[in-house]
């Protein structure tokens, strides 16, 4: 007797021994799981397939609600916190109703028996699979709590095709959260992963079968816990199941980058906001669907924060699926041309180079750039025009005008080092750059006008939350950003553009765009703290004439600005400069852009920065007398009567725009014949050389057609005509507004123009002969 009872002791110690003593096993093992792809509040976006092609989510055991726990113990293991992880006497009545009774199948097994079959792909139809499912539940056992058992069984468990877990099944079948789930749903799941097969939730006799066996669970449950009257009239009602069709899928071009860039993990957490990439979706879906009789059928967008640089919505294409318009490009990462969109960043090049202020007069008129003849969109010229309104309303001669001032190299530097990749030279483009002669994507010109929005200051598009915002160079002074916003603020919404607010004025600061041959048509703009970008075309890039930014582009832009300034508060934050910045506004004489005369007839407010922005007493309206008899200007001499009247003494180039625009310029009247010439060349203003420029080299190109020096000037509005001067030898005499081509040998020239009352401009300049490769 006690030599057995030694043996017996003896071997429980080495069975002890054995179990306690055994290795640690992982409890998920290689397990692979699905990536849950989450927007900035936890809204899931889409639930990615594991690697073996299933959908498992995994879920802690805090966050799935404690009545689906409950309802899944009451089902499969009562007895699961009280035994060591086998239940002898089930095991017992299993193995007689099996095997000596040869009934049907009964398992026996405990949760924690379950997951060891699960993690170790067991077999246990035969008493050798059974005996080791009960050594691997006693080794989990061992090594991990009850709470780490049940949390893994309960991510590990069939729920019906290639759904495993709890998690998984709540989000695909009642599309919410583990945490959410009411005692029905939670009765319902708790009986299909004992026959995941006949009780799969996607097949319609499943569903049967699964309701019959919750209904009997439920008569269990209400044995031990109390039920409300509402939960067994809600358990009346057949649940809603879902399917995996059911799984939300949105922003799937942004989903499907964030899966191939960002490093491996089971929770990705973008910063897209769930609500607002709906709404984008929506507003882009219902804009097609209403313009597909212009030919219209794709668009992208995208809204960002420029405070935090976080991407809160993206929108690639119109349709991820729709093969016909090559759905699953993405819009916003795609390089085309962006038409307009870039000229606002020459014009604060500009502002920055003290070449302008918002109110500098520029000359919109016919004009050759070497070969380059650019044209407006409207084949017109306006003449003379604000800085401002040229930017407002994209005209294009004096855009190019300012970039061959600020110089090529400067924008293309600016596009680098604001993150624009895969430029050629700046010379590749030359000066159809500022029309869209290079190509962006969305993200990068959302970027550039981000860094308007931060005064000038560069920082990268963040897609993730756990991205870091990382700060770049300045490329801008806050002042030249703040003024470039200020201009495009008093952009007039188009026509038929809602308006939700009864004043946003100055609220939103926007430029529309339209690439060449009218392939792509472009809204984008800062609105508060928010950038708001729109493009709509054709990814085979072919054309199409309703491809006009203000009119294509610009009324899906402003139903997204609508709905920013309806439901965003912060979005009405009209446009405000920093006291820090050395920004001033003083009035202006609104038709030259200059300080006012005494004779300006209306002044306005305009912007300036002191001590860069140009600036000069406008001379243009002066008073001058009048003989009352003769109606010639009075010098003085005249004893008769005279008149003071005011004048408008455009500088020619300009009166004659003016009037090729259609505007009549009176012009002074002639001297009295008896002013001196002295008295005559006192007053107004010198002619100046306006081609060639001062210190140029120009080179002469013998026996070509284009061979000689264009001479022109601008004068003064009472100078009649010019003479021409080269190393004090006479040239040539035109009248204003008149060119003169000369053709002179190489050599060094000192050139200068005389006006008819004696006022003269010079400058110097040096002629060579071309070289012959370039003749």
């Amino acid at each position: 007797m006690k030599r057995t009872l030694k043996r017996l002791l003896g071997g429980a110690a080495v069975l002890f021994g054995l179990w306690w003593f055994c290795p640690q096993p992982s409890l998920y093992g290689t397990t692979p799981f699905s990536v849950a792809v989450v927007d900035r509040n936890g809204e899931l976006l889409r639930l990615a397939l594991a690697s073996d092609e299933r959908y498992r989510l995994r879920v802690p055991l805090d966050e799935i609600s404690t009545t689906a726990i409950d309802a899944t113990l009451l089902y499969e293991d009562r007895h699961f916190f009280t035994h060591p992880g086998v239940n002898p006497a089930a095991l017992i009545r299993a193995a007689w109703t099996t095997y000596v009774r040869r009934q049907r199948p009964v398992g026996g097994s405990t949760i924690s028996m379950q997951l060891a079959r699960l993690r170790f792909g067991l077999t246990t139809r035969s008493p050798s699979g059974k005996f080791k499912q009960v050594l691997r539940a006693l080794q989990l056992e061992r090594h991990y709590s009850k709470a780490e058992i049940l949390e893994a069984y309960l991510n590990l468990a069939p729920y019906g095709g290639n759904v495993e877990g709890i998690g998984t099944a709540a989000r695909i079948y009642f599309g919410k959260a583990a945490r959410e789930l009411t005692l029905t749903e939670a009765l319902a799941l708790a009986v299909v992963p004992q026959n995941p097969v006949a009780r799969n939730p996607q097949r319609a006799t499943g569903v049967a079968a699964m309701r019959a066996a919750s209904q009997r669970l439920f008569e269990t449950w209400r044995t031990r816990y109390t039920v409300t009257d509402t939960q067994v009239a809600r358990f009346a009602m057949t649940p809603v199941i879902g399917g995996l069709d059911k799984l939300p899928f949105l922003a799937p071009h942004g989903v499907q980058r964030a899966l191939a860039e960002a490093p491996a993990t089971e929770r990705l957490v973008l910063s897209l906001d769930g609500q607002w990439q709906r709404r984008l979706e929506q507003r882009i879906d219902w804009f097609v669907d209403h313009h597909r009789d212009q030919g219209i059928d794709n668009a992208a967008a995208m809204l960002v924060d420029s405070r935090t640089m976080e991407v809160l919505a993206e929108v690639g294409s119109a349709g991820f699926f729709n093969a016909a318009i090559e759905g699953q490009v993405n819009g916003t990462r795609a390089k085309r041309s962006p038409g307009s969109t870039l000229k606002p960043f020459v014009y604060a090049l500009a502002l920055d180079d003290g070449l302008i202020h918002p109110m500098t007069l520029l000359k919109d008129a016919p004009y050759r750039f070497a070969d380059y003849t650019p044209e407006n969109f409207d084949r017109g010229f306006v003449g003379p025009i604000l800085a401002r309104d040229a930017l407002i309303y994209s005209r294009n001669v004096p855009a190019i005008h300012l970039l061959q001032q600020v110089g090529l190299d400067r924008l293309h530097q600016l596009l680098l080092d604001g993150g624009v990749n895969r430029l050629r030279s700046a010379a590749h483009y030359g000066l159809a750059a500022v029309l869209g002669g290079n190509e962006l994507t969305m993200a990068e010109l959302v970027r550039l006008y981000a860094m308007l929005a931060n005064g000038g200051v560069d920082r990268s598009l963040r897609y993730r939350t756990d991205q870091p915002m990382t700060v770049g160079p300045r490329l801008l002074s806050g002042e030249a950003s703040f003024l470039t916003l200020a201009m495009l603020a008093e952009n007039p919404r188009p026509l038929g553009a809602a308006v939700p607010l009864t004043d946003d004025h100055k609220m939103i600061a926007w430029k529309t765009g339209t690439s060449y041959a009218f392939r792509d048509a472009w809204s984008i703009g800062v609105v508060g703290p928010y950038v708001v970008a729109v493009w709509v075309g054709h990814f085979d890039g072919h054309s199409n004439h309703a491809l006009v930014g203000r009119r294509a582009a610009a009324p899906l832009f402003f139903d997204i600005v609508n709905d920013l300034l309806v439901h965003r508060r912060d979005a009405r934050r009209q446009l405000a400069h920093d006291p820090a910045l050395n920004v001033t506004k003083i009035d202006v004489c609104e038709p030259t852009g200059d300080l006012p005369g005494k004779h300006c007839p209306r002044a306005t407010p305009g912007w300036f920065i002191p001590g860069v922005s140009p600036i000069k007493v406008s001379n243009v309206h002066r008073a001058v007398k009048i003989d009352s008899r003769s109606g010639r200007r009075s010098c003085g001499h005249s004893s008769g009567p005279t008149d003071e009247v005011v004048f408008e003494f455009w500088p020619s180039d300009i009166a004659q725009l003016f009037r090729q625009a259609g505007f009549a310029v009176a012009t002074p009247p002639p001297w009295d014949e008896a002013c001196p010439l002295t008295v005559r060349a006192a007053t107004g203003r010198a002619p100046e050389i306006t081609s060639p420029q001062n210190r140029l080299t120009v080179y002469r190109r013998p026996g070509s057609a284009d061979d000689g020096i264009t001479l022109e000037a601008s004068t003064d509005a009472d100078a009649e005509a010019l003479f021409w001067f080269a190393n004090d030898r006479f040239i040539a005499k035109t009248a204003r507004n008149t060119a003169h081509l000369w053709s002179p040998p190489s050599g060094r020239y000192r050139l200068v123009v005389v006006d008819d009352l004696g006022r003269s401009d010079g400058i110097d300049i040096d002629v060579a002969d071309a070289p012959l490769a370039a003749r």
